[in-house]
């Protein structure tokens, strides 16, 4: 059989089908044209010796389509790609953060305009652990009867603390709660009155006062004229961040 290019006209001998496939194309040899065999199938003929005998590329599309990822799929491996390094990166950083809040906070802290709230900001009052708390009754000035709660409480953020509120509670005939701040009241109150207790209980302690990881400070409540107590309990409430030094600087 011969087969001849629609473009310039050049013919070629076709070689049996059994060696082509199903639905074989063919590339001219002289104007690279790529075109269908069957359009221009022709009867069996002798052909001039100087006719090109059939030295066309043989093209499977099928098999191209099959080789070369098309657009789409190159698309979803990059989209595929980029989501896993996004996961890895964030996995990355959410580790060093947790391992090193302590240093996140102080390079928070130095953030103009917005460093000096964020540095101040209200911790978790998880991080602040009570120990050695006792409950006792005691007369003071006028020989009027107490009950104190005393205790530590230790820092065990990873930055500075500032402030930190411990709520006392007793509970009989009365449920009464105290709030105080940790390093604002005496350790004793037994010289004291009741108007200078109940005044003591409402400081906050030094602009300067501090607890760092890992230390601890002393706290008190204290109430007057307490009733029958079946129980008493402290928690902490409220910690706050100290704010830097160099987070001041920047008001």
């Amino acid at each position: 059989m011969t087969v001849r290019c629609p473009q310039c006209d050049t013919a070629y001998r076709m070689p049996p089908r059994s060696g082509l496939g199903a639905h074989p194309w063919f590339r001219c040899s002289r104007c690279e044209h790529v075109f269908d065999p069957e359009e221009t199938l022709e009867e069996p003929e002798l052909i001039d010796d100087g006719l090109d005998v059939a030295e066309t590329d043989h093209e499977d599309t099928a098999d191209e389509d099959v080789d070369s990822p098309g657009p789409m799929m190159t698309t979803a491996r990059f989209a595929v790609r980029s989501a896993v390094g996004v996961t890895l990166a964030f996995a990355l950083l959410s580790i060093y953060l947790y391992t090193h809040r302590g240093r996140v906070a102080d390079l928070v802290s130095g953030l103009p305009m917005v460093g000096t709230n964020l540095a101040g900001a209200p911790l978790d009052p998880g991080d602040i652990q009570l120990t050695d708390v006792h409950g006792q009754y005691m007369r003071v000035q006028g020989d009027r009867l107490v009950f104190v709660i005393s205790g530590t409480a230790v820092n065990n953020a990873p930055v500075p603390v500032g402030a930190i509120q411990i709520e006392g509670r007793i509970i009989g005939a009365q449920d009464q709660r105290q709030l105080v701040f940790v390093g604002a009241a005496p350790r004793s109150v037994e010289d004291l009155s009741e108007q200078e207790i109940d005044l003591l209980q409402t400081l906050e302690p030094p602009a300067n006062w501090r607890l760092l990881p890992g230390e601890e400070g002393d706290f008190l409540v204290a109430f007057v004229n307490p009733p029958a107590l079946r129980e008493f309990s402290t928690q902490v409430v409220a910690a706050r961040r100290r704010v830097t030094a160099r987070a001041s600087a920047s008001d």
